[in-house]
């Protein structure tokens, strides 16, 4: 089997599988979207949720339910909610972070016996080599990808709720990246003499040819590779000129210039030193984990405009956890044997919320995980490379999110919302944080709501705004509600199709009386 087709199967088989994280300590996200009508509204659900997910949302609506009130400040009806049960409500949803897509793409097509003598003569094989080098010279533990998801049921009677809801985060990056072992058997001359065949076959002509892309220090490098003198600038003229091809075909982005000749110098340098791509020590972390929490919730009205709530959660926590070497043979059967190696734990989690209302609005401070629950990582031994060895599995912490929300109801059917979270929170994802600033809007039409949202990750600059929406159909007591996301002009592409970087889906059954 070819190298190409090795890594291929290693890198798919983590973007079905693993988050891959190598810190001492690992987060998850909030409970933005807990339910999917929280979800179509883009999380603006703060201040304006109005049934038994209040338990996990805001406990503090508790203490209006069931309740009469005067004044006209029941705005959302309240008061009429004496026994809610979402009896079943579910959702997942994957991110895309950095450029992992396209590196995939360029990782999955290559075949490592491409570049080595005579192949390196090939003008297509020296474009493959320079597209290689801008993907190992600029990948990075921000380039992952994250997959979640919940399920979960919750009860609603007068002032209490009581649910079990379970959720799990899972992804993946390539770790310790190693540009030396790439199977490059031929010499530092030999290269240079291939590359001249192609700067021949290709009619390239290399006589005063002016660098257009590379910088001084880029050439430098490149030289020092070939030996130090000027005698091989024919062939760096050769490598301007094919990576100004490459960037005109849009396979390379020219602000990667710099991480590509280096990892090209490097991977020059090792050449022809037996370093074959059997040997090379580029790894691959796995992380994931699993929690089952039992809520429960209590309001309690001061008045009918300030209400407070506190939900008490235990949490039952299993972390995973891998470290697998990218070019093995036997990674299929590591990555599953990994899905075997984990470590349970038990904490406890607190909520506190405060609701204030007036006609025609209502405002929401809502505590997440205030005590940070911690749940406990563990040592594991792999066989890595055919030396066992012991990798750290960091522990994992609920970060504590406090939130900020508004709802507006300038009329009876219609609400607009919005929530500021005022804390970046860890993801199992290494250098990924979460903070949120959603709006959203529903329009009740008795048997139908309509829903539409929209949030953003002020925590990522380089994360887009996200456009949510769903629809709710109301049967008399009963309520079936879906939602979903998608990223707006943020995709990221793979396989030559593009895919939006951010993706939910989400769908519930709710009775109400």
């Amino acid at each position: 089997m070819g190298h190409g087709s090795r890594l291929n199967r290693v890198l798919r088989g983590v973007v079905s599988s693993f988050v891959l994280c190598a810190s001492a300590e690992a987060a998850i996200e909030n409970v933005t979207f807990t339910d999917t009508r929280g979800m179509s509204l883009g999380g603006a659900i703060s201040a304006s949720v109005d049934d038994a997910a209040a338990g996990l949302i805001n406990p503090a609506a508790l203490g209006f339910m069931a309740r009469t009130s005067e004044g006209n400040v029941d705005n959302n009806g309240l008061g009429e909610q004496t026994f809610g049960w979402n009896l079943v409500n579910f959702g997942a949803g994957a991110t895309l972070t950095g450029e992992l897509g396209d590196y995939l793409q360029v990782l999955a097509d290559i075949d490592f016996s491409r570049f080595q003598s005579p192949q390196l003569q090939n003008p297509g094989n020296i474009a493959d080599l320079i597209e290689l080098a801008g993907t190992l010279g600029n990948v990075s533990d921000k380039d992952t990808i994250a997959v979640s998801a919940t399920a979960g049921t919750m009860m609603q009677v007068g002032h209490f709720g009581v649910g079990i809801r379970s959720f799990g985060q899972v992804g993946g990056w390539i770790n310790n990246l190693d540009l030396i072992n790439l199977g490059l058997l031929a010499g530092v001359d030999q290269i240079a003499d291939d590359l001249r065949q192609a700067i021949a076959d290709d009619g390239f002509d290399p006589t005063g040819y002016d660098p257009q892309i590379l910088n001084s220090e880029s050439i430098q490098k490149l030289r020092d590779a070939f030996g130090g003198s000027t005698a091989n600038d024919d062939v760096l003229a050769y490598i301007d000129y094919k990576t100004v091809e490459l960037i005109e075909q849009n396979e390379l982005d020219a602000d990667k210039i710099k991480g590509a000749m280096d990892a090209l110098a490097e991977i020059i340098v090792a050449s022809g030193a037996g370093n074959s791509i059997e040997d090379n020590q580029t790894s691959i972390t796995g992380r994931g984990f699993l929690a089952v929490e039992v809520p429960i919730s209590y309001g309690y009205a001061v008045n009918d405009n300030l209400s407070l709530g506190v939900t008490a959660k235990a949490l039952f926590g299993r972390v995973y956890g891998t470290q697998v070497w990218a070019f093995n043979d036997d990674n299929t059967e590591i990555l599953q044997d990994s899905l075997d190696s984990s470590n349970d734990s038990v904490a406890l989690g607190l909520d506190l919320a405060a609701m204030y209302r007036i006609p025609k609005f209502q405002f929401a401070l809502v505590g997440h995980n205030l005590n940070s629950p911690r749940f406990d990582g563990y040592d594991q031994s792999v066989l890595l490379n055919g030396i066992n060895q012991v990798v750290r599995v960091p522990d994992v912490v609920l970060d504590p999110q406090v939130t900020l929300g508004g709802a507006w109801f300038p009329f009876k059917r219609l609400m607009l919302a919005s929530d500021l979270e005022l804390l970046e929170t860890g993801t199992l994802l290494n250098s990924y944080d979460v903070q949120r600033l959603s709006f959203g809007t529903e329009l009740d039409l008795s048997l139908i709501a309509l829903r539409l949202g929209t949030f953003k990750n002020l925590a990522e600059s380089d994360f887009g705004w996200v456009l949510t929406g769903g629809v709710g159909l109301n049967l008399w007591a009963l309520s079936v509600d879906l939602g979903g996301a998608i990223s707006i002009d943020d995709t990221v592409s793979y396989d030559g199709t593009d895919y939006p970087r951010t993706a939910r889906l989400y769908a519930a059954v709710s009775l109400d009386f």
